[in-house]
């Protein structure tokens, strides 16, 4: 076994659209990150993907150590991964990912038997949130609502300082029908939150209001005529959106405050059966900043009493990416290695 002062704990944050992996040590200080496009052709390659990922991690660390060693030395004490989508994190199985090809895959087991070394599964969201309240936005709060807006849409519950993980489907608010919504939704059902509440929902509105309304997303997104259909040269972002809000375009600014206001009437329900100090709203789209954040606070000063909402604080989380990483890291360390 690796002696303790050289022992480390990798974290990996599996998203829809990006993968980002990082190294801890046993003090629980980040060594090293490293971040690829996730593979979703099939689970096994997804597998395979994330066990190069950690081997990178260890090589890197191999490098800079003033001794360097193998990667496969066994200093690798063990590996947490949170993934979304509805699990059975004390199996290791993804039973359902909207975004990626995973149904009843034991992910834990598959890829710690190429690790050789424990692997802890748990909603992204969760580990997230245990990354902000250990070292983030949430850190010092009694109670705090963690939420991530990016490929999809989730929530996890900070409780004095400790994450509360509650059944393997707690926090998909994602997947919460909202009235007057038929989008399909990547989960099998149709309405979700996540459909407009999301990178994707985002573009979906601004595709949808541009067919009556000028805006200037379509001079930079122009469609050509390919292979006999309309198409433009390349696909929309939220960044894009964003960005054109940010510019004052008035189909963008009412996008992002269709948005805010669908998100912020969820979280009012939550905020006011949990009592919550501080939200923390991360994620990719999360970097539109007030653009998404305004919205939602006026969404929950109009459903929430006074007393509460003038008290209720919502704010950005400190890390964009890195907090799934260094929760996935230190969930690792507490739950799969010796606890420091």
């Amino acid at each position: 076994m690796a002696d303790e002062a050289e022992s480390v704990f990798v974290g990996i944050d599996v998203g829809g659209t990006n993968t980002g992996a990082g190294m801890v040590d046993a003090e629980g200080r980040l060594l090293a990150t490293v971040k690829k496009r996730t593979e979703t052709s099939d689970g096994d390659a997804l597998v395979r993907q994330l066990a190069e990922m950690v081997r990178e991690l260890l090589t890197i660390r191999s490098a800079k150590a003033a001794f360097p060693s193998s990667p496969e030395t066994g200093a690798l004490r063990a590996v947490g991964v949170g993934i979304p989508g509805f699990l059975d994190a004390r199996r290791g199985v993804v039973r359902h990912a909207a975004n990626l090809p995973l149904r009843d895959f034991p992910l834990a087991d598959r890829l710690g038997a190429l690790l050789g070394a424990p692997v802890i599964l748990d909603n992204d969201v969760r580990m997230y949130a245990y990354g902000e309240a250990a070292v983030g936005a949430a850190a010092g709060y009694d109670d705090a609502l963690v939420v991530t807006v990016g490929t999809g849409l989730a929530a996890a519950v900070v409780h004095r300082g400790r994450l509360l993980t509650g059944g393997d489907l707690a926090g998909e608010i994602g997947h919460v029908k909202v009235d007057g919504n038929e989008y399909a939704c990547g989960c099998g059902m149709s309405g979700c939150l996540e459909t407009l509440v999301s990178a994707g929902g985002i573009v979906r509105q601004a595709k949808e209001l541009m067919r009556w309304k000028p805006s200037v997303l379509g001079e930079w997104f122009p469609e050509r005529p390919k292979a006999g259909r309309l198409q433009a040269e390349r696909s929309m972002t939220a960044e894009d959106v964003a960005r054109a809000a940010d510019l004052g375009d008035a189909v963008a600014a009412e996008v992002f405050e269709q948005t805010g206001r669908a998100l912020g009437s969820t979280l009012a329900a939550c905020a006011a059966l949990l009592g919550t100090d501080v939200m923390v709203i991360g994620g990719g789209v999360s970097r539109a900043g007030e653009r998404l954040l305004s919205p939602v606070r006026r969404a929950l000063s109009e459903r929430l009493h006074p007393l509460h909402s003038e008290r209720l604080k919502v704010t950005a989380a400190r890390w964009t990416d890195e907090a799934g990483v260094i929760g996935s890291a230190l969930a690792a360390k507490e739950r799969g290695g010796h606890t420091v």
